[in-house]
């Protein structure tokens, strides 16, 4: 089983990248629904710079992760808060990342390979619930 990290600076650099993702065109034009998910993965991504920007660690527990993935952040936290917990790792305007692939193998499961400024690079796992886009987890490459 691969170790996760749970939360970061990759979540904001991946945020950060929502313009890059929607400039590169990643995916096959030719493939609507895969293009269709790729931009509301990318969407996803661009409310994350958002809500990081604004220091809104609320919305990205409440809308942007899954229930799961915020339910973790807050067990491992010493608050106890997701949105305490984020606000405090996650907000970093000198992070910068940059995509190298977004991958969508099915309706409901996508990812997305980043390298962070730093060198180190991150998969991003996201999966559609209730007909949206939510980061699931993210673990080292």
């Amino acid at each position: 089983m691969t170790r996760t990290r749970r939360y970061g600076a990759s979540f904001l650099a991946l945020a950060a990248t929502a313009l890059v993702l929607v400039l590169a065109g990643c995916g096959d034009d030719s493939k609507s629904n895969g293009t269709s998910a790729m931009k509301a993965v990318a969407k996803v991504m661009s409310e994350l710079n958002t809500a990081s920007r604004s220091g809104d660690g609320e919305r990205i527990c409440s809308t942007l992760f899954t229930p799961k993935l915020a339910k973790s952040v807050s067990t491992s936290s010493s608050s106890g808060e997701c949105a305490a917990e984020v606000k405090a790792k996650l907000f970093s305007p000198e992070t910068k990342i940059s995509v190298e692939t977004i991958d969508v193998p099915d309706e409901v499961n996508a990812s997305a390979k980043v390298k962070e400024a730093n060198g180190n690079t991150s998969t991003i796992f996201l999966v559609k619930q209730s007909g949206e886009w939510r980061i699931r987890s993210v673990a080292p490459a």
